[in-house]
């Protein structure tokens, strides 16, 4: 049997699907959620494309010899093992500082800087501020917010995804009593807990049915589960801190230069353990990832 006649219904539904998925990322709002569950169904297409152009050595693949593809995907493996060694590395290092290390209070590493001394690479206490202010949907002011919009169930369970929005102030900082510094940062490393805040959200009105769009907004209740950074709130920055490039400026950054951890509502020694939980997770990986290039390569 052929097994491309038994493909084609795929391939058909596949090609519907990314002509729909264009339209639909052309014409969606930018604040709007879109599923990623499409990217899901054209790698699997691609796979079964690239199962079938091997058997019948077809496509582009009519140029490439397996033992040529099988040591590609052997490398290729063996990459993707070393990222996620290297990252898993990563967090081990701030899981260790977090439990190794008691937190210190900004004004004690910026008065060593003024004396001479190094403070170096630690746990560093103080309060969040920012240089500009944002709104979650909650109605929080905060630093930063990620949240997710959900409709609202009678029986208290989640409800269907209605939108993801996040925002962060450009700059943030670590204040004390008597001194503060600029946090470098990236928003995969902001860690804060989880509140759930009713609000309200807005939608256009449908078609009148005459052909004329209606005009207003039509407000919707909705929870949002949301991660904000409260302006004022006590936090833990997992870095080095540094001079700045201007005299009197003090920075907090993370290995080489790269962003920092920022740690609200935690306790230190949980953030840790969950770290060093995921730290493992990502070496097992590393591993399994390994030995299945080994077994490529081998083969």
């Amino acid at each position: 049997m052929d097994l491309r006649w038994a493909f084609a219904p795929l391939y058909a539904a596949g090609l519907g699907a990314l002509v729909i998925a264009a339209f639909s990322f052309g014409r969606k709002d930018a604040r709007t959620f879109m599923p990623q569950w499409p990217l899901a169904w054209f790698g699997l297409l691609a796979v079964l494309f690239a199962i079938v152009a091997l058997r019948y050595r077809a496509g582009p693949f009519m140029y490439v010899s397996p033992g040529v593809l099988g040591d590609g995907l052997g490398f290729a493996l063996l990459v993707v093992a070393a990222g996620l060694a290297v990252t898993g590395s990563r967090v081990r290092v701030r899981a260790d500082v977090l439990r190794a290390e008691a937190p210190r209070s900004i004004d004690e590493g910026v008065a060593a800087l003024r004396e001479g001394r190094s403070p170096g690479w630690g746990v560093y206490r103080g309060r969040l501020v920012s240089s500009d202010q944002v709104t979650s949907p909650g109605g929080v002011v905060c630093a930063f917010y990620e949240a997710e919009l959900r409709g609202v169930m009678p029986d208290g369970s989640k409800g269907s995804l209605l939108s993801v929005e996040r925002a962060y102030a450009p700059v943030l900082q670590v204040r004390g009593e008597r001194a503060e510094a600029a946090v470098s940062f990236s928003p995969k490393l902001l860690l804060a807990p989880v509140r759930i805040r009713r609000c309200q959200m807005g939608k256009p009105l449908t078609e009148t049915g005459t052909g004329v769009p209606a005009e207003g907004r039509v407000v919707e209740e909705a929870l949002s589960y949301e991660r904000v950074g409260k302006l004022g709130e006590e936090c833990l920055v997992v870095g080095e801190l540094r001079k700045g490039p201007v005299p009197g400026v003090y920075e907090l950054r993370g290995r080489q230069g790269g962003p920092a951890m920022v740690i609200l509502g935690n306790a230190g020694e949980g953030t840790g353990t969950v770290l060093t939980r995921r730290a493992w997770r990502m070496f097992v990986a590393a591993g399994g990832l390994t030995v299945a290039a080994a077994w490529v390569l081998a083969g």
